[in-house]
């Protein structure tokens, strides 16, 4: 079997699986979480374009987020190291947050969700990073490791 047909039966039996548990009761409200949809879909789309699952978070294999290569993760880690150095202490950690902002942008979460999430991300480094320097690491994430976003 081809893997696009090995994929394509899998997204087929997922989506049948959700339509069987949706179907059990028409009176039944819809009482998902968004978040718990869009996890749903998430995993979808990573199982649709790696053969593997590392288990992180870290937007390897979801379209749209690179490494980044080498001038692409200088040019990010500069960026960031200019509104706040602390941010470029761990800069493995602060690309592996930069890509995690990647998947913030991909699945469309508010602007306020997205910075938050950033100040959570970097607060072993810089627990008061304010809401501006949040915003430039989002700003050098969508530049360097997810253009297409």
């Amino acid at each position: 079997m081809s893997r696009n047909a090995a994929v394509a039966g899998a997204l087929l039996a997922v989506l049948v699986l959700s339509g069987c548990t949706a179907a059990g009761d028409a009176d039944t409200p819809d009482t998902s979480t968004p978040s718990s949809r869009m996890e749903i879909n998430s995993t979808v789309s990573t199982a649709t374009t790696s053969s593997a699952d590392s288990g992180t978070d870290d937007g390897a294999g979801v379209p749209g987020v690179s490494g980044p290569d080498g001038p692409h993760r200088r040019a990010y880690l500069q960026t960031l190291e200019t509104a706040d150095q602390r941010l470029t202490a761990d800069p493995d950690e602060a690309v592996d947050n930069g890509r995690n902002g990647c998947l913030d942008i991909l699945q469309h979460k508010p602007g306020p969700t997205q910075i938050g999430n950033m100040q959570r991300r970097f607060s072993t480094q810089v627990p008061d990073l304010n809401p501006a320097a949040a915003q430039t690491v989002l700003t050098a994430a969508r530049a360097y490791i997810c253009p297409d976003a």
